[in-house]
């Protein structure tokens, strides 16, 4: 009899722990873009996401975009000296494009040669739910190649390697 409760427990535990593992398929472009070491206290106020053809040197304008919500700006999370851009118009399938990017009308990123691929990756949900999305493994900002390993799901740029615009 000990026995059989001790095989009905053990049995109740295995089951209790098996996880359904779950796959999401998300057709985003990415999430966030990312605004590493800010070093300011000025949030951004006008943002303008451009997409160009590829590789046309930003001369061939596909269309932009200036509805962002930016994140971070208060001041519980200053130490993490970032600032996030969320698009709030949702950006769909593989990056084939060039991206440049003007904050405030005074600094703008030239972002090319996007490396991403369709990837699974842990959703950090609970265990066993995975998104299935485009991810950006690297890519060249203003002529210095990143890679995005940290944020695979996003855009990650250092805001030192922003150009800034000269006032003509």
């Amino acid at each position: 009899m000990d026995t059989l409760k001790f095989i009905s427990l053990s049995l109740f535990i295995i089951l209790l722990n098996c996880k359904r593992v779950e796959y999401t398929k998300v057709d985003k472009s990415f999430y966030d873009i990312y605004l590493r070491e800010w070093n300011s206290s000025i949030c951004p106020k006008k943002i303008v996401f451009e997409k160009y053809v590829k590789n046309s040197n930003f001369k061939n304008l596909i269309n932009q975009y200036s509805d962002f919500e930016v994140k971070d700006c208060d001041l519980i999370h200053l130490k993490f000296n970032q600032r996030i851009l969320r698009p709030n118009v949702v950006l769909v399938g593989p990056i084939n494009y060039d991206i440049r990017l003007i904050i405030d009308d005074s600094i703008h990123y030239n972002i090319t040669n996007i490396i991403n691929e369709i990837d699974t990756i842990f959703s950090r949900g609970r265990p066993g739910d995975f998104t299935i999305m485009n991810n950006i493994k690297s890519l060249v900002v203003n002529g210095h190649k990143l890679d995005n390993k940290d944020a695979p799901l996003s855009i990650e740029i250092p805001t030192k390697l922003g150009k800034v615009i000269k006032k003509k």
